[in-house]
């Protein structure tokens, strides 16, 4: 067998192969014999048909079948000869066959990416003690005391407070212009009869958000907005209002007593609460370090490495992408029609994180061979529990869908990347 390999750019090769007749000819006399025991011609006994009315009665089915088994095992030697890493076999043809010369045939697949190594021990790394203060602890205390507040009718003359909730009616404008007119479908934020919101960042207009406090129940206000130059609706982008406010109604927050929210928690006393607050602080900062420290060691690598990868997997990669960032969507509430309106820049952002995705998974896998880093069975085994209790599923049920799905060796990489992230980590410089 011959093989011709030839290039053809990011990631992608073609080969041509060649077996002559003599390589060729046992496949060939397998296939007649089992047309001569087989085949039926009229006029001849079931395995006595002469070998040259086989040969020619049936010739297209006889050089289909011969061609189809040595394409699929000369396909292997041939991958196998050149040393490929298959991604995806793209093609088969210019298949050509007969018995007296042979076959020739090419496919053209997808194969990984060849790259060198940056040096990956002792990568700069700043690594920083997380700190929990006593500020931070109060802070996350009233917080929860705000989030367990309840309102109550505010008393006459009572001024609006940061926390409150509001009712009002409104309108805008923009050069005496409605904006319902403008832009019909900004209907949130063109006009509305006893519209309730709690007085805080990001709940309404941060003017009007601004405005309202200190202001009394039955007062009117004009306020000036504007709307920023990145605003998703290209009929407001960069414009600004005048709004017409009227503040109709006034519940004030209550916030819990001690007891009140020990009773909540479900905790003994304030000083309890405020070492599981601090536990609880002291954990997730430590988890930011450890996510900022692994994000310093990806841009390290990310940098230091360039090369192309197989398109294939880059578009498989991309359409997960966007199948991800579209249920996210979808959890936060966004419509089908504010994707579509998006769509390039959607498009744009998940090609972006698609390839960096696996340009890191190619680089963390190079690095797990050259330091012979695998996931034993025992890891496995201890990810699936983990993963079967966090969806409350039996062990057995979650093996069962990721062998259905062809994602157990995925979980296997997700174990090789981790404690290749751990390893670099321990390594670092710092």
């Amino acid at each position: 067998m011959n093989v011709e390999r030839q290039n053809m750019g990011l990631c992608r090769v073609k080969l041509v192969v060649k077996a002559d007749a003599a390589e060729t000819r046992p496949d060939y006399e397998e296939v007649v014999k089992a047309f001569l025991t087989q085949g039926r011609v009229k006029g001849f006994r079931p395995g006595k048909v002469p070998r040259e009315i086989i040969q020619r009665e049936f010739r297209q089915q006889i050089e289909e079948e011969v061609h189809g088994r040595l394409v699929r095992s000369l396909y292997k030697r041939a991958v196998e000869q050149e040393n490929l890493k298959l991604v995806a076999l793209l093609e088969v043809g210019e298949v050509a066959f007969s018995p007296e010369s042979g076959i020739r045939f090419s496919f053209t697949a997808d194969v990984e990416p060849e790259f060198d190594l940056p040096k990956y021990v002792k990568i700069p790394v700043p690594f920083e003690e997380p700190v929990v203060t006593d500020d931070q602890v109060e802070e996350h205390l009233n917080r929860l005391r705000g989030a367990f507040a309840r309102f109550e009718e505010a008393p006459e003359g009572y001024p609006v407070a940061a926390g409150d909730l509001v009712s009002i009616d409104f309108s805008g404008s923009v050069g005496g212009r409605p904006v319902s007119e403008l832009a019909p479908e900004a209907k949130a934020v063109s006009e509305g009869k006893d519209f309730w919101f709690q007085v805080e960042e990001g709940r309404f207009l941060p003017e009007v958000v601004s405005a309202l406090e200190g202001m009394r129940a039955g007062e009117a206000k004009e306020v000036k907005a504007a709307f920023g130059k990145d605003h998703p609706l290209e009929a407001l982008r960069g414009k600004k209002a005048d709004y017409q406010v009227t503040l109709k109604g006034v519940r004030q927050r209550a916030l819990p007593s001690d007891e009140e929210l020990l009773k909540q928690v479900k905790a003994e006393s304030l000083e309890a609460f405020r070492a599981q607050a601090r536990q609880s602080l002291e954990e997730a900062a430590q988890a930011a370090e450890q996510q900022r420290r692994e994000q310093a060691v990806v841009e390290y690598l990310l940098k230091k490495t360039d090369f192309d990868l197989p398109e294939t997997e880059v578009s498989d990669e991309i359409s997960r992408t966007i199948d991800r960032m579209a249920s996210e969507a979808h959890y936060r509430g966004l419509k089908r029609e504010d994707l579509e309106k998006n769509r390039e820049a959607i498009i744009e952002n998940a090609t972006a994180s698609a390839k960096r995705q696996l340009k890191l998974r190619y680089v963390l896998r190079a690095i797990a061979d050259k330091e012979k880093i695998t996931a034993s069975d025992e890891e496995v085994n201890q990810k699936l529990e983990a993963l079967a209790s966090e969806h409350r599923m039996k062990v057995e049920q979650l093996r069962a869908q990721l062998e259905k799905s062809g994602r157990m060796g995925l979980l296997s990489s997700q174990i090789v990347g981790e404690k290749t992230m751990q390893a670099l980590l321990a390594q670092a410089k710092h």
